[in-house]
Order: C-alpha cells, then structure tokens, then sequence
C-alpha cells in the first residue's frame, strides 16, 4: 500500500503533464463499493495512467509473463498486479480475484486482450473471466474506453460509462453459453462508448 501510494505521489504530475488525459463519466465509478472496470488496451501505459486519474488503489489483471523477471514482477505485485494466464484462467486467478472483490476493491481487466493483437481464443478467454467474476461476486461490470492510444504531449480522454444490467443473469450457472453472452455484452457496451464519442464529435463539426 505504502509503495503504491508513494509511487502514484511522484508520478501524478509528471504524467497529467506528458500524457494530458480527460476523464469522463468518472461519476459512473462507485466509490466505496467493488467494481469490475472493463477496458479497451491500446499501450502498457493504459493501467498506469488509469492509476493516476482514480484516487483509489484498483487490482489489475496482468499477463503471467511479465512476472518473470523477480524485480519485475515485485514491483507489479506491489503495484497490486495480479498474474493471469489468458488463455487459461485458472482457479487461483479466479479465488485471488473473488477475494479481491469480497474486500470491496476494484478489479481493472482489459478483456479484448493485449493491445489489439490477441487471438479470438484468447480474447473469449478473458471475456468469459470478467463475466465469471461478475457473475461469482456480484460486483458490477463499468464499461472504460481509451479514446487514443496515449502518446507524450497528446490530449486524450478515457471514457466511463454507466454499470452493465446484468440482473437477467442473476442466479444463473455459469455455463460456457451464459458467459459468453455476457462476454458479447461487455464488448457491446466497451464498443458504444467508442461509437457514441465519435457520434458527438462529427455532429459538432456538422453544426
């Protein structure tokens, strides 16, 4: 908790400076209670800068590769990284995660995998997780969309939208079916950010 913070100290102006970035729909996020944040990945820089902007410490779900090199994946842990197979979520990933949610944190996922160049098998692997993980904890899913990908000196903005409706779901096994359903959804909603934000900006410039 201590290196977190202090790291996010040092680290806040520097980057609100070189990677300008607007936050929008931060109400959606609820603030004392545990939260699934869904979101697009366009750089190694999107967790970070997702960490600078929350004045809350969320978990994340990172590659297990990148835990490795044991300095390396010392700090992630300390970052509060938790290690993910993507191709296969296995039962420790999904009891840490559960666990996490149990103590009212937020998980930060990015199910459309590693900045656009994850096969389908992998992307429906972590899909299918963020759902378990909904559907196992109760914890609602917030749909997040980088606009850009984040560039030094280049504004950008990183849209919220509000808590997927998943009350249908409610009491359902998670069977391969229900999950990918609700996969299809989260990237739905992820996808109608994106749409609805370039929707906005062509009609300001028809006006």
């Amino acid at each position: 908790m201590f290196f977190y913070w202090f790291c996010w100290t040092i680290a806040y102006l520097p980057l609100r400076i070189l990677y300008p970035l607007k936050v929008v729909g931060k109400k959606n996020l609820p603030k004392k209670k545990k939260a699934i944040l869904a979101c697009n990945h366009t750089s190694n820089l999107d967790p970070v800068l997702i960490f600078s902007h929350i004045h809350r410490q969320p978990r994340i779900l990172a590659k297990h590769t990148l835990f490795k090199n044991k300095f390396f994946g010392a700090i992630l842990k300390n970052w509060g990284a938790i290690p993910v197979n993507r191709q296969d979520v296995g039962v420790s990933t999904i009891k840490t995660v559960l666990k996490v949610l149990k103590e009212d944190k937020w998980l930060v996922v990015f199910p459309e995998g590693t900045r656009g160049h994850t096969d389908e098998d992998e992307q429906m692997a972590l899909k299918n997780g963020v759902a378990l993980f909904a559907l196992k904890s109760g914890a609602p899913i917030i749909p997040m969309w980088y606009v850009k990908k984040p560039r030094i000196f280049r504004f950008n903005k990183l849209l919220i939208g509000k808590p997927i409706d998943l009350t249908e779901f409610e009491g359902q096994k998670p069977t391969k079916e229900v999950l990918a359903k609700i996969g299809e959804i989260v990237s739905s909603k992820m996808l109608e950010l994106r749409d609805n934000y370039l929707m906005q900006k062509k009609n300001k410039k028809s006006k």
